[in-house]
């Protein structure tokens, strides 16, 4: 493929290497100069073996781009949220396109950002076919760390085509695909985006690489708070917490909770991960330090005879040992998605959690912890491995 190197040396002179941001008073940016009722648009899409909470982080990344940029006057650009669809984890729901309604409160995530569902994109055209002006197909730089520095920087590499489903719409199509390698922060799309300044609709493909502009920070945390999740899901997860688990607050002393990991990671993490008696044997010594805390909630992915094999020796210890085990009808409604947002609301609530380590699961439940006020001691803890190292979790406490 031809790089176009001339043309980005162009946009960098124009803008000045730093900027990530078109400067409205200059005669170079009078292109993007915008009127109140145009509506432009920023589409992404994230590897298809990414799973369902590494991809609620992804979409952070955009939204905080988004939400800065109108800060510094770029009004009238939307976030397009991408349908949920074919998520390989999945049992259920894999070829329907999910709004983000069904799991997340929409208001709450608009009181953030500019955000708009795709059907929403849909019905305000006239047109059968959603048209894209420009789609980047990003990729990484073969040696992130070239010469022991990691710098933010992006080529284009020309034409190239786009083997993504469009999220399994068949009426989407793009008028140009480039092929573009992109080491950076999430803002420094800007930059592409100025490459094309009369497009309305821009397309990210491979969202995972951008990398957050502030990870860990009040603007992170001010977005993570905003994704609340959809109302009938916490009412599922609130009616099992009083029901099972004798708990009608946000803080609960009743039970201590786990995301006991299985399936893939026992099978690639072997390192990592406890067998049934070594998770056994960290879960009763974390209840020995609780002593009024007789019920376990388990989140997992086990097979039926792991479970089995767990809730037995657990049992004999003089525990009661709960699971979230959703109606047909409930599967039915809320799909794999809603289950796991059910799981991870009663996780949250928990007097003690125990997660599994580097999993974006765990991750996704500390934050909520983090959101309820919980001490970090009663959060950020692992199950580790029968023998060998066990690395301490990263503890990412929230920022108000």
């Amino acid at each position: 493929m031809i790089v176009i190197t001339i043309l980005v040396n162009l946009v960098i002179a124009a803008a000045g290497t730093n900027s990530e941001y078109c400067d409205a008073s200059t005669k170079s940016c009078e292109n993007e100069i915008e009127t109140a009722d145009s509506k432009k648009l920023i589409f992404y899409d994230v590897n298809p073996p990414e799973g369902f909470n590494l991809r609620r982080d992804v979409y952070m990344r955009f939204a905080i781009m988004i939400s800065e940029a109108q800060k510094r006057g770029k009004s009238n650009w939307e976030l397009v949220l991408p349908p949920w669809y074919n998520l390989y984890h999945w049992k259920t729901d894999r070829r329907t396109q999910t709004p983000w309604s069904q799991f997340f409160d929409l208001k709450a995530l608009q009181s953030f950002a500019p955000v708009v569902e795709m059907h929403e994109v849909f019905s305000r055209s006239k047109k059968k076919t959603l048209e894209i002006d420009t789609l980047y197909v990003l990729e990484n730089f073969e040696d992130a760390f070239e010469n022991g520095v990691f710098e933010e920087k992006w080529e284009v590499l020309g034409e190239c085509s786009y083997d993504g489903q469009f999220w399994g719409y068949k009426n989407i199509t793009a008028k140009e695909v480039l092929c573009v390698k992109f080491q950076g922060k999430n803002s420094k799309l800007w930059e592409l985006v100025s490459l094309h300044p009369h497009n309305t609709k821009i397309m990210f493909a491979h969202g995972e690489i951008p990398l957050h502009d502030t990870y860990g920070t009040k603007t992170y945390w001010d977005c993570r708070k905003s994704m609340k999740f959809n109302s009938n899901l916490v009412k599922i997860a609130k009616k099992y917490i009083s029901k099972y688990l004798n708990c009608d607050s946000d803080q609960c002393k009743t039970y201590l909770s786990v995301h006991w990991r299985r399936q893939d990671f026992a099978r690639s993490r072997g390192n990592d991960v406890p067998s049934i008696t070594g998770t056994v044997k960290q879960i009763h010594k974390a209840l020995k330090k609780l002593p009024n805390t007789k019920k376990v909630f388990i989140a997992t992915d086990a097979s039926m005879s792991e479970l089995n094999n767990l809730e037995k020796e657990l049992s004999s210890l003089g525990y009661e040992i709960h699971f979230f085990l959703p109606s047909s009808k409930m599967i039915e409604e809320f799909g794999d998605g809603g289950i796991a947002i059910i799981d991870q609301i009663i996780c949250s609530h928990a007097v003690h959690f125990i997660g599994t380590h580097e999993s974006t699961f765990t991750f996704r439940i500390q934050e909520e912890r983090e959101i309820l006020g919980f001490d970090s001691s009663t959060t950020f803890n692992r199950l580790c491995p029968d023998t060998g190292r066990c690395e301490r979790m990263s503890k990412w406490t929230i920022v108000n």
